[in-house]
């Protein structure tokens, strides 16, 4: 009986085993706009570092929030540009499980940000741009309204939230239209990304 037990589990993960090789999720998920060279560059991030490369040209990636999630670590400091202003801040992801939670490293950044949202912090989604490597960048939307957790010494009462392709709010736990829109604004004019940069 024992034999028997231990050969089927074997057969179930040799199974499953060949399914994921067949079907990995960018490929298998009806949820992502990633194409095989975006998932080259993801799946080889680390390996490679992208900003090592001798290519100069900007790469701006519209993906997924599960694949965003995998590749922004926590308590690492990031770029992040907004498309309205050109301004750009620092920031370091703190935690979030359906978005990324991120606060500003300080607070010269912290004003920087106050000044980016027209000195009245608000809930507004804003078409923004993170930084993963010298030429790699995530479309993304931000709504600059600190609330919540904060970790950092930066004179921000909180955090602000960063949302990406089909991240959720926490609230609700749904995607919402307005920072998708934003998401979706950043990628169709991230031509002037180079401008900003």
């Amino acid at each position: 009986m024992q034999k028997k037990l231990v050969v089927y589990i074997f057969i179930f993960f040799l199974s499953a085993s060949v399914f994921a090789s067949l079907f990995p999720y960018p490929v298998f998920s009806p949820y992502t706009n990633v194409t095989k060279s975006n998932m080259y560059e993801i799946s080889n991030f680390k390996e490679t570092e992208v900003n090592s490369q001798t290519e100069s040209g900007i790469k701006t990636l519209l993906v997924d929030w599960n694949i965003a999630d995998a590749l922004i670590e926590q308590e690492r400091i990031y770029r992040l540009i907004d498309l309205n202003s050109g301004e750009s801040i620092l920031i370091e992801r703190i935690g979030g499980t359906q978005h990324a939670d991120v606060e500003t490293i300080d607070e010269e950044n912290t004003k920087t940000l106050f000044a980016i949202t027209g000195e009245n912090w608000s809930w507004e989604r804003r078409p923004v741009y993170l930084q993963l490597s010298d030429n790699v960048y995530l479309s993304a939307s931000m709504s600059a309204y600190p609330h919540g957790d904060s970790k950092l010494n930066n004179n921000l009462d909180g955090h602000i939230c960063l949302h990406f392709l089909n991240s959720k709010t926490h609230g609700s736990k749904k995607v919402d239209s307005s920072h998708q829109k934003a998401i979706k604004e950043a990628q169709k004019n991230s031509s002037k990304l180079e401008e900003l940069i």
